[in-house]
């Protein structure tokens, strides 16, 4: 079957599906605007990578859909299929060319308030006027395009049931998946940090990983039950994963500025970003696992760290509800108290055989509900129901 992916910033959500349905002998081709060096090696030979920019003040989806009508008429570009991000309005224009061509939209969130951390976050100060016309704006673009498929996706129930009616009943739950073949325990597992410390397993180490240290990510909880464990235990490696600026959500002061000047930083490692099979490694090594979140979108580093084995700390009433049971496959503290994760932390370090049991459990929930075999199964039904010929149809 020639399935085209639509993301801006692909690979995106499917860093792990593409190269799994090249592998199963799909024709995929992909439009985004990501440079082709951010998906190389072997995984992704026979990808067809048509990128595109949008200038500034143009809207995208007219950009966009101006590359496609290009691409269907310079290059004939005809696929079977198409599964495009609802985010930016790429998602929009892809039936004004291909009009009975199967769509299938991915709409991630629905925004609201809640999501930024309103009633959420104790520190959150209000929304101003410009965020709420920011999720008034996302939203337009997010059910136009929704409005054009011809199926919907989400990744979790929870942000399924974050849209409104009529939505969730039409939304189809399938999450990308982990690849559980990569991603597994690994007693043998060292990373060089890039400020030269070198973990192994022989180290007590504690893991938060954020693509921004944000609070909607709950790096300030985070930071501030850090100094007492710190204190408590010498030995104490904690890896802070992720970088400054802007994230997700809205900018408050600086958390970095919060930790007291007496913390030992040396114990204390900000290491950026880390390509993907260095963060695989820190996972594997890890202890525990910390990921604290508004009730907004699940991460994959959660999943990935559940995969390793590596007991999480995280916290209810959002999207880890429906992956994490306190005290089966990790440990749930309330976002707002710092001293509630510092107490589960320690109770982690000091308790080997709790990290087992929660660790070995993390890993079976992501076997049993979140791998990528279970993604692409679903998948195919999806693919089977919206176009039966082309989906069984082998490639040339």
């Amino acid at each position: 079957m020639k399935i085209l992916l639509i993301h801006q910033n692909f690979p995106g959500q499917f860093r792990e599906l593409a190269p799994a349905w090249l592998a199963c002998g799909h024709a995929v081709s992909a439009i985004g605007c990501t440079p082709p060096q951010a998906f190389q090696g072997p995984a992704w030979h026979g990808l067809t990578y048509y990128p595109y920019q949008c200038p500034p003040h143009r809207w995208r989806g007219q950009v966009l859909g101006d590359h496609l009508w290009r691409l269907s008429r310079e290059q004939q570009l005809a696929p079977d299929l198409v599964i495009a991000h609802a985010g930016w309005g790429e998602a929009s224009v892809v039936k004004t060319i291909w009009p009975t061509v199967p769509l299938i939209v991915y709409p991630e969130l629905w925004g609201s308030a809640r999501a930024l951390g309103m009633g959420f976050d104790n520190r959150r100060p209000p929304l101003t006027r410009s965020e709420h016309r920011a999720i008034e704006r996302q939203n337009r673009i997010t059910a136009h395009a929704m409005s054009k498929a011809d199926a919907l996706v989400a990744p979790t129930a929870f942000q399924r049931d974050g849209f409104p009616e009529p939505w969730p009943e039409r939304i189809t739950c399938i999450h990308e998946g982990v690849a559980l073949d990569r991603l597994r325990p690994d007693p043998r597992a060292s990373l060089l940090l890039p400020d030269g410390q070198l973990l192994d397993r022989s180290e007590r180490v504690i893991t938060y990983v954020s693509r921004r240290f944000e609070p909607l990510r709950g790096i300030h909880t985070v930071l501030a039950a850090l100094p007492p464990l710190l204190q408590r235990n010498p030995g104490l490696q904690v890896v802070l994963v992720g970088g400054e600026g802007t994230g997700y959500g809205p900018d408050l002061d600086d958390p970095l500025q919060q930790l007291p000047p007496e913390l030992d930083q040396r114990r204390l490692h900000r290491v950026g970003h880390l390509r993907h099979s260095q963060l695989t490694a820190l996972l594997q090594l890890s202890n525990v696992h910390v990921y604290l979140t508004y009730p907004y979108t699940l991460s994959w580093s959660v999943l990935e760290a559940m995969a390793c084995g590596v007991p999480v700390v995280g916290n209810p009433n959002g999207p880890l509800d429906e992956l994490i049971q306190h005290n089966h496959n990790g440990l749930l503290v309330d976002f707002n108290t710092p001293d509630q994760l510092t107490d589960a932390l320690q109770q982690l370090l000091d308790q080997p055989a709790l990290r087992r049991r929660l660790g070995q459990a993390a890993r079976h929930s992501v076997e049993q509900h979140y791998s990528l075999a279970t993604a692409l199964a679903r998948y195919d039904a999806l693919f089977n129901q919206l176009c039966p010929a082309a989906a069984c149809e082998p490639n040339p």
